[in-house]
């Protein structure tokens, strides 16, 4: 068995850099893809998909720069958890979907470059 995600997108967002408990830096990307398809009436339809992907030790080194609008490429896994949030005072327990970044590359220019490396990998 296998859990291997593979996206191309670009980011809705800068980068969000934190820092775990452990004292770990990490960072929070936004990736946005597109399906396009024609509907039953000949007309082309077109359908966005959010990714929340998380990228960890060296690759948050290189995510931390990457601005929004960049076109990526992300391999990594797919991981899930359980949040509980607050809806009109009542608690509400959910599972959302995330991926863990295991590399990157960025697929298009960077107008104010800090770092001039095309790519990264967490290792």
């Amino acid at each position: 068995m296998y859990n291997k995600v593979i996206l191309i997108g670009r980011l809705g967002q800068n980068a969000e850099a934190k820092t775990a408990q452990n004292k770990n830096e990490y960072v929070i990307l936004s990736i946005a893809t597109q399906e396009s398809w024609k509907n039953d009436k000949g007309e082309y339809e077109t359908r966005t998909e959010w990714h929340r992907v998380y990228a960890w030790k060296n690759l948050a080194k290189f995510a931390r720069n990457l601005q929004k609008g960049q076109l990526l490429s992300v391999e990594g896994k797919l991981k899930y958890r359980e949040v509980e949030s607050d809806v009109q005072g009542t608690p509400f327990k959910h599972t959302i979907a995330e991926i863990q970044a295991i590399s990157m590359k960025r697929l298009s220019k960077v107008e104010a470059a800090d770092d001039p490396t095309d790519g990264a990998d967490d290792e």
